[in-house]
C-alpha cells in the first residue's frame, strides 16, 4: 500500500500483525492496581507497566515492529532520538545483525545516550543550534543508503505500540477512560486506533507537556505547527517537528488533549513511588499526573494509564526521592 493511500487510523489487522513480529520480551506486560493510588486520585486506576524489559520503555514494541519489516535489508538504519526510541532501534537492529546510527541532541539525558551506545548504536551528538538531529539522519540515509526510520512518521511503529491496547482487550479491561502520553504521536495513534475499533465507548485523553507544545498546537489547529523550543523534564514527550500524518491520527483518535506542567509529573512520580516502590521517568508518570490535575475528567470512573518508561534522569530521580 502506498503510504499516501493508507487510511488515517491503524487497522486492527495491522496491530495484530505487528504484535506477532515483536520480540516476546516486550509483550504481555503486567497491569497493576493499587488502593492508595485510587484513593489519591478519586477513581479506579489500572496501570499498564511498560518498564520491565531490556530498554525499560514501551518503545521496544514499535522499534521491533518497524525493523522486522525491513527483513534484514539494508544493512543499516538511522534515526533521531532523545533516548528511549534510540535504545529500541539499537537493540532491534543488533538483534538482526544490522548497524544503527542515531543522531541525538547534545543535551539529551546522558544515561539514555550511554544506553544507546551500550546496545550497539553509533551515537552522534547534534549541537542544539542544528535542530533535533532528524535532518542529519535524513542526510545520512541519502549518503549511505541506510534505512531512515522516523518515529511518529511510520505507521508500523504506531501499530507496534497498539499492541498495548490489544493486550488490555485480551485481559478483559475496557475502561471508561484511557490516558495516553503524546510526544510524536505514535503511542496514541496505535492505542487509540485499537480502542476506537474495539471499545468505542472508552474516552481517549491525550496529554502533552506545557514545555513542548508543538504537537498540542498542531492537534488544535489541524495542521503541523513547528515548535521553537523544548523545555520540559519529560524529554520522552518533547517534539519540535510533528508529522502531518500523526496530527491527523491524533484528531481521529483523541477526545481531549490536555497540557501538563513538570511539577505535576514530579508529584505523580512521588505518588507512584510511595505507593508501589516503582520509579518512572517523567513521561512515564504523566498519565497519573493528568488524572490528578484534571479530576473532573476522571472522578469515579475506571481509568487506564500507561507507565511508559523508567529511564529517568538524575534530576527527576532526585526530585521524586527528595522529601
Amino acid at each position: 500500500m502506498n503510504p499516501a493511500d493508507a487510511p488515517i487510523l491503524i487497522s486492527p489487522n495491522e496491530i495484530i500483525a505487528a504484535h506477532k513480529s515483536i520480540d516476546e520480551i516486550f509483550l504481555n506486560t503486567p497491569v497493576l492496581n493499587h488502593p492508595d493510588i485510587d484513593a489519591a486520585l478519586g477513581c479506579t486506576v489500572t496501570m499498564k507497566l511498560e518498564t520491565f524489559n531490556p530498554i525499560r520503555s514501551f518503545k521496544g514494541r514499535g522499534t521491533e515492529a518497524v525493523i522486522a519489516r525491513l527483513n534484514g535489508q539494508p544493512n543499516g538504519v538511522t534515526t533521531m532520538s532523545t533516548g528511549n526510541f534510540g535504545q529500541g532501534i539499537a537493540r532491534a537492529a543488533r538483534r538482526r545483525n544490522m548497524d544503527s546510527t542515531i543522531f541525538v541532541p547534545e543535551d539529551a539525558n546522558p544515561l539514555k545516550v550511554e544506553a544507546m551506545r551500550r546496545l550497539g548504536a553509533d551515537v552522534r551528538l547534534v549541537p542544539l543550534e542544528e535542530g533535533d538531529g532528524m535532518d542529519h539522519a535524513r542526510r545520512f540515509a541519502v549518503e549511505t543508503g541506510a534505512a531512515l526510520i522516523e518515529d511518529g512518521g511510520d505507521r508500523n511503529i504506531a501499530a507496534g505500540a497498539g499492541g498495548i491496547a490489544l493486550e488490555l482487550s485480551e485481559a478483559g479491561i475496557e475502561p471508561d477512560v484511557i490516558v495516553i502520553q503524546v510526544g510524536d504521536g505514535a503511542l496514541a495513534a496505535g492505542i487509540g486506533s485499537w480502542i476506537r475499533a474495539h471499545h468505542p465507548r472508552t474516552r481517549i485523553v491525550g496529554v502533552a507537556p506545557e514545555g513542548a507544545q508543538a504537537m498540542a498546537q498542531s492537534y488544535a489547529r489541524g495542521h503541523v505547527v513547528l515548535g521553537s523550543r523544548i523545555d520540559t523534564i519529560a524529554d520522552g514527550m518533547g517534539t519540535l517537528n510533528p508529522f502531518e500524518i500523526s496530527v491527523h491520527q491524533l484528531r481521529a483518535c483523541l477526545d481531549d488533549l490536555v497540557l501538563l506542567d513538570d511539577h505535576s509529573m514530579v508529584r505523580a512520580g512521588k505518588l507512584l513511588f510511595n505507593a508501589t516502590g516503582l520509579l518512572a521517568e517523567a513521561a512515564g508518570a504523566a498519565g497519573l499526573a493528568t488524572i490528578a490535575v484534571h479530576p473532573h475528567l476522571f472522578a469515579g470512573k475506571s481509568v487506564v494509564t500507561i507507565i511508559t518508561g523508567s529511564n529517568f534522569s538524575p534530576e527527576f530521580k532526585r526530585l521524586v526521592l527528595d522529601d
